[in-house]
């Protein structure tokens, strides 16, 4: 049980200093019956110079577990439970997309602290399902994610930037 918390609050802190550092907003969610587990969101300028708020919902999941996930050179298969996978199905008035987060499996390997540099090694991979078909799986689904959809400041803000221009998914 505290591993798995504490992953859960790597993955929080991983994406929420990447919010931070773009100048999104990041809302951790109380309750999570729909597979959200926060908010990303930003005031966008369109072309025609409208201002939009644009938002996505995210479902946060980490693993460093080998038999969690595997991954070749251009995808990561990772072990998502059904009912995530069928949230992330559904379509919604404000998209989601899954935030995977792939730590080291070495526990002192995962933050490391100096005076200067806080570092969490590791790297978050998005994947957007929404309009798929739901699984008939009762547990688990393999998903694949492709390796070049990487979190960082310029993919949430192309994201976001997307949403608002009506271009998502």
């Amino acid at each position: 049980m505290l591993k798995t918390r504490n992953k859960e609050d790597l993955h929080i802190s991983y994406i929420s200093a990447i919010c931070a550092s773009a100048d999104i907003q990041f809302d951790l969610q109380r309750h999570d019956e729909d597979s959200t587990d926060a908010i990303i969101k930003k005031m966008v300028i369109l072309p025609d110079e409208r201002r939009y708020m644009s938002s996505f919902r995210i479902q946060l999941k980490c693993t460093s577990s080998p038999s969690q996930y595997a991954e070749d050179e251009e995808t990561i298969t990772y072990k998502l439970k059904a009912k995530n996978y069928n949230d992330l199905c559904a379509r919604g008035t404000t998209p989601i997309i899954l935030g995977l987060l792939v730590l080291p499996e070495d526990e002192a390997e995962r933050v490391k602290w100096t005076e200067q540099d806080l570092l969490i090694k590791g790297r978050m991979h998005w994947a957007e399902f929404s309009g798929k078909s739901e699984t008939n799986n009762t547990s688990t689904i393999n998903i694949s994610i492709d390796k070049k959809n990487l979190i960082n400041q310029d993919s949430l803000i192309n994201i976001l930037n997307k949403i608002a221009r009506e271009e998502w998914p």
